[in-house]
């Protein structure tokens, strides 16, 4: 909120509008998720963050990289998929394990790969 000189206040929670109250509940419950699912290197970048989107940018922009990076990675999925060949001792459920992870990875990318 304002003051009389048009300062940027924090409102008090008294003060709050249910849909205030509601972004606040579902923040913490989302910023909690999100501490809880991380290890301890990760949890320690984002430890200071107050809101769920800033500890998830933080998180995307330390564990994906920038957009170049992510352009890079799935260039390097495909070039994966494209030289993919079964090797003599391996059978036919590790193959599809290993075929599997290339859709997969891409999908976390946020290039999901069809099946076709």
């Amino acid at each position: 909120m304002l003051d009389q000189d048009d300062d940027s206040l924090l409102k008090s929670k008294t003060d709050w509008t249910v849909d205030e109250v509601q972004n606040s509940n579902y923040n913490s419950k989302a910023l909690n998720a999100i501490f809880t699912s991380v290890n301890m290197n990760m949890f320690s970048l984002i430890t200071n963050c107050t809101s769920a989107k800033n500890a998830w940018d933080t998180l995307q922009r330390n564990c994906e990289g920038s957009e170049s990076v992510r352009r890079t990675r799935l260039r390097m999925l495909t070039s994966k998929f494209e030289m993919m060949i079964m090797e003599e001792s391996e059978n036919i459920q590790d193959y599809d394990r290993r075929l599997q992870e290339i859709p997969n990875e891409a999908f976390s990318l946020g290039d999901p790969i069809s099946n076709e």
